[in-house]
């Protein structure tokens, strides 16, 4: 009798043991499974992010894709720079590159340069629409027989327009906008400028 209650104290403990382990064995597979959700959870949220940035990517490479090859062409022109706004193409000449300061006679030096963007014009833009546009910088005229900023400003767009006309670009489709101080830059000199823009139509 005393050894058939050693045998059943003993078959208790054991199944009091293998209940322990039993326990402390679900209860480890109950925290790998939360790590694994919580491992699952955080592959999908970096293949979120990757996706978004490969969108992201690819939305750029697109920009950069139907970005004009031409542009290059223009930036190639000593004193251009070439952006584009939207779909137009916007060609920014420092307008003390062309003109003497309160003048709206070309220099000579400019004839060269508008030279080569009347070709390229002509070239990658036979029938587009043109804009060009004057402006100056926010300095009130005192020295100058024009009236106004505004009157610069055109006439300076209208030199330009005529120089092309010259060198072969149609000017039924030039026209001509005076913006005069209304959108100055960062300094003086480069709120100077010209800008011709290629409508994209």
């Amino acid at each position: 009798m005393g050894l058939a209650m050693v045998g059943c104290s003993n078959n208790t403990e054991q199944l009091d043991a293998f209940k322990t382990e039993n326990e402390e064995l679900r209860s480890q597979y109950t925290e790998s499974q939360e790590a694994l959700l919580a491992a699952d959870s955080d592959l999908q949220r970096a293949k979120e992010a990757l996706r978004s940035e490969q969108e992201r990517n690819g939305t750029l490479q697109g920009q950069l894709d139907t970005r004009p090859e031409v542009v290059n062409v223009f930036e190639n022109i000593d004193g251009v720079s070439a952006s584009m706004r939207d779909k137009d193409l916007a060609l920014t000449v420092a307008s003390d590159l062309l003109f003497s300061s309160g003048s709206a006679s070309l220099k000579k030096s400019a004839k060269s340069t508008l030279g080569n963007v009347a070709t390229a014009l002509n070239n990658q833009y036979p029938n587009q629409s043109i804009v060009v546009m004057g402006y100056t910088d926010t300095d009130k005229i005192t020295k100058s027989n024009f009236k106004s900023n505004w009157h610069l400003a055109f006439d300076r767009a209208w030199a330009v327009r005529e120089y092309l006309v010259t060198k072969g670009v149609n000017k039924n489709r030039i026209s001509i906008e005076s913006w005069g101080p209304t959108k100055p830059l960062a300094t003086k000199v480069a709120s100077r400028r010209v800008d011709i823009v290629v409508v994209d139509e």
